[in-house]
């Protein structure tokens, strides 16, 4: 239910909800002892997801060093993707490339990918130009990189930066298609760019 609410925006319900498996663990009320639901990993995973939503870094902070310290549990990837996520959110930007760096796993293109948008949002350069190399090593070709790259150039106004980023970019898309049946005949229209 916790990462329910969540996935669906409903941050202070996830959280009254993680809220409420934790009287339990309180020994001096006995009223809740009889609850025994303690938080697993994909528990902290919705509760983490929630604070990202709601824009509460420093809750989100105290929970995933909860997570570790108070209930024993070791960060998967995906702890740690929410972690960047929701320093992305708030700004962090320093500390969202800190937890990647410090992760105990490769991050992956994703992890770097939500940096590198938190980057081109908030116009940190120097920063995605860091990411973008990262990137690199994982998905050379991948286009939308280089484009968030020379979109962050263009707002800058550094339009021969933007221009290098852009013609650097080698792999194009398939041209979109539609198809029409008539008359159990299929036809396929192809819209075709002539230099």
């Amino acid at each position: 239910m916790i990462v329910g609410h969540a996935l669906h925006g409903q941050a202070h319900e996830a959280l009254e909800l993680f809220s409420e498996m934790n009287k339990g663990r309180d020994k001096s009320n006995r009223s809740s002892e009889s609850l025994n639901i303690v938080p697993n990993d994909v528990t902290f995973i919705g509760v983490l997801m929630a604070c990202s939503h709601a824009g509460l870094v420093e809750k989100g902070k105290q929970y995933f060093k909860s997570m570790i310290e108070v209930y024993g549990i070791r960060p998967r990837e995906a702890h740690f993707g929410c972690m960047v996520d929701l320093l992305c959110r708030g700004g962090c930007l320093r500390d969202a490339y800190d937890i990647i760096m410090e992760m105990p796993m490769q991050p992956n293109a994703v992890i770097w990918r939500t940096l590198l948008g938190a980057c081109s949002l908030h116009g940190e350069l120097e920063l995605a130009m860091e990411v973008r190399q990262k990137l690199l090593k994982l998905e050379p070709n991948y286009v939308g990189d280089s484009v968030a790259l020379s979109n962050i150039y263009a707002d800058k106004g550094m339009w021969n930066n933007k221009m290098i980023a852009r013609n650097q970019i080698k792999q194009s898309r398939p041209p979109g298609c539609s198809s029409i049946e008539v008359e159990s005949r299929v036809d396929e229209f192809v819209t075709v760019n002539n230099p």
